[in-house]
C-alpha cells in the first residue's frame, strides 16, 4: 500500500513537471509571434463621383482580380469616401462599386486595385462609376442644315448625350447639350458652318468620359 502511494506520488510530480515544462515552452513561443496589428496596419480610403438618384452603394472587395458582386467581401452602405483597415502589407486588394437606385442594384464599376502598404493609408479615386467613353463616331452625314450622327455602341448603356458648338474644344462643361439621345441621331436646323461634337454613354452608373471630338461642316 505504501509502494503504490509513493509511486502514485512520483507519477503525479512528472505530469505536473510536464504540465509546467509545455506551459514554459508555449510562453517562449508567444515572444517570437508578432501581434496581430503588426500583421495587418495597411489601408486604403476609396472615393467616387455621386451618381444622380442614388440611394445608396455597394462597394465589393476580395484579393483575386475579376471582383463581382458574387464573389466579393460586401461594404454595404458605405460612406462616400469609405476607409477601409487592416490591410496586409505587400498584398492586393480589387475593389468595385455599385449604385443603389429604385430599381435595385446596377452592374458593378470598372475594377481598380491597390497594393497596400506598411502603415500607410492609399487612395483610390474611381470618378465616375461609368467609365466606358465611345472611341469615335461611326458615321455622320450633313444635308441641308440636318447632321445626322452614329456610333459605336457601348454596351449596357440605356441612351446617350451629344455635346455640340461651333468651334473647336467642346467637353460636357462648355457644350451644348442634347441629353438621352438614341444611336443614330440626327440634329435639324443648322446654319451653315463647322460644328463639333462629343458624345457620352448613360446608364444607371451615371454618364461617361466625352468620346473624341469630331467636326462636321453644314452648307
Amino acid at each position: 500500500m505504501e509502494n503504490r502511494k509513493y509511486n502514485f506520488a512520483i507519477n503525479a510530480y512528472f505530469y505536473f513537471l510536464g504540465f509546467l515544462l509545455a506551459i514554459m515552452s508555449l510562453s517562449a513561443c508567444s515572444e517570437n509571434i508578432p501581434p496581430a496589428s503588426n500583421l495587418v496596419s495597411g489601408g486604403v480610403t476609396l472615393s467616387w463621383n455621386e451618381v444622380p438618384n442614388a440611394i445608396s452603394y455597394n462597394v465589393y472587395g476580395s484579393t483575386s482580380p475579376g471582383v463581382t458582386k458574387f464573389s466579393g467581401f460586401k461594404f454595404r452602405n458605405p460612406p462616400n469616401p469609405l476607409t477601409i483597415t487592416k490591410l496586409q502589407p505587400g498584398k492586393t486588394y480589387y475593389f468595385v462599386v455599385t449604385v443603389i437606385t429604385d430599381s435595385g442594384e446596377s452592374e458593378e464599376s470598372k475594377e481598380l486595385s491597390y497594393t497596400a502598404m506598411m502603415d500607410k493609408v492609399g487612395f483610390i479615386d474611381f470618378k465616375n462609376l461609368i467609365d466606358k467613353p465611345i472611341k469615335d463616331q461611326k458615321s455622320s452625314t450633313s444635308e441641308k442644315g440636318n447632321v445626322t450622327l452614329a456610333w459605336d455602341n457601348v454596351p449596357n448603356a440605356t441612351s446617350y448625350n451629344i455635346y455640340w458648338k461651333d468651334s473647336p474644344g467642346v467637353t460636357k462643361r462648355n457644350g451644348e447639350k442634347i441629353s438621352n439621345v438614341k444611336n443614330p441621331h440626327t440634329i435639324k436646323g443648322l446654319k451653315p458652318g463647322t460644328y463639333f461634337f462629343v458624345v457620352t454613354a448613360v446608364n444607371e452608373l451615371g454618364e461617361s468620359e466625352e468620346s473624341e471630338e469630331f467636326s462636321i461642316s453644314v452648307d
